[in-house]
């Protein structure tokens, strides 16, 4: 496996993060019914991707079980959110609030590690800050209005993760082309 390789995967992550973001955003104003529909896909896809991820690239990931808990983690909220309706939103609010926070420290984590490596890694380190406050704002209850503002929350970080990793190709690719 290449660094080049590598670069590339942050680069698909950003992508499909974004992507995913967009649509935690725009498409709960769709439809009253599609965001709870909506944010359950993107987590159950982006809990997939980060467990593949995982195994696929174990030689550059500096914490495979961490990420293997945290895809599975995403993964588990997505399904209850899908499939078991009666499961108390509090639970599912509060999971999606500790998956922000473990989100976070391992941003940290990874822009700690990459620091001598890669190009403008401070833009993990806001990252990482920003999704330690979705996090912390999400388990505090601050939004306990209604879901609708739990899933703009979401989307927002899921948004500002993927256009970090996707910034951070940018600025490496010339490195390893």
């Amino acid at each position: 496996m290449s660094e080049k390789r590598f670069i590339t995967s942050i680069f698909i992550e950003g992508i499909i993060l974004t992507v995913l973001g967009l649509c935690v955003l725009i498409l709960p104003k769709l439809t009253g019914m599609s965001f709870g529909v909506m944010l359950s896909g993107a987590f159950i896809a982006y809990g997939l991707y980060k467990i593949i991820n995982a195994f696929v690239y174990r030689n550059y990931n500096f914490s495979i079980i961490f990420c293997i808990l945290t895809g599975m983690l995403l993964t588990v909220i997505g399904i209850l959110l899908l499939f078991v309706p009666k499961i108390s939103l509090l639970w599912l609010i509060a999971l999606t609030g500790v998956y922000f926070l473990l989100e976070s420290i391992s941003a940290a984590v990874f822009a700690a590690q990459i620091r001598n490596i890669y190009h403008f890694w401070g833009c993990k380190l806001v990252t990482a800050f920003i999704l330690f406050l979705v996090g912390l704002i999400i388990i505090l209850g601050i939004p306990v209005m209604s879901f609708w503002v739990v899933t703009v929350l979401c989307g927002i970080g899921l948004l500002i993760k993927g256009m970090s990793k996707m910034s951070m190709y940018f600025i490496n690719k010339s490195n390893y082309v």
